[in-house]
């Protein structure tokens, strides 16, 4: 079952870089935006958390389907520490 949702995962990561590629290349840009933002999302939900195989691919590979969740929690949590540090000004 590991297996099977590490494939799914990487092929839904793979379905959201066309779908970027598409959207920047003079495709409809929002509705492949939204739904490359889709597929990285069910990527990172469906991949496999406590994986029992050891092996550098598939620890490559965790950190491609991972990223662009990781790069969107990091870029909201400096607006956060950006507004947070404006409400402290005085004016």
């Amino acid at each position: 079952m590991e297996a099977l949702r590490a494939i799914l995962a990487t092929l839904v990561l793979l379905a959201g870089i066309a779908c970027l590629v598409h959207g920047l290349s003079g495709g409809p840009l929002w509705p492949c935006l939204l739904g490359m933002a889709l597929c990285f999302l069910l990527a990172y939900w469906l991949w496999p958390r406590n994986r029992q195989a050891d092996s550098p691919w598939l620890d490559a590979l965790e950190l491609l389907v991972e990223l662009p969740v990781n790069l969107l929690l990091w870029l909201l949590r400096q607006l956060g520490r950006l507004f947070r540090d404006v409400d402290g000004v005085d004016l």
